[in-house]
């Protein structure tokens, strides 16, 4: 492949990760509005449901902007020429963030539902 296609291709991939980030994001905080404005009011049921819901999607975007970003380090790294600036690859960093961010909005679902006194 020439140099362009490849690096026009990395960009594609990189848009393509912007938006699986986005979706994710999207997702975690419509997650975190819900649990903010409607967590202690939602039945077991529907708590079982949102809950459910937003393990899969924020699980799929996740991994998906994860894998994603990858593609594009690996692009990146063959683009690359060797008097450029090294490049850093945070694909486990985005995966730390990733989870933490997803188990914040968990904890965040839990202290709403706690209710003062509850042990």
């Amino acid at each position: 492949m020439i140099d362009y296609e490849l690096a026009n291709y990395a960009s594609s991939v990189m848009n393509n990760f912007l938006s699986a980030a986005t979706i994710y994001f999207s997702i975690v905080t419509g997650y975190a509005i819900v649990a903010f404005v409607a967590g202690d009011k939602l039945s077991r049921l529907q708590l079982v449901i949102v809950n459910i819901s937003f393990t899969i999607a924020a699980g799929i975007m996740g991994i998906l902007s994860i894998l994603i970003f990858s593609r594009f380090f690996d692009l990146a790294r063959k683009i690359q020429n060797s008097g450029d600036t090294p490049l850093v690859d945070f694909t486990y960093s985005l995966g730390t963030l990733v989870l933490v961010v997803y188990l914040g909005c968990l904890v965040f679902m839990w202290s709403v539902r706690k209710k003062p006194g509850d042990a």
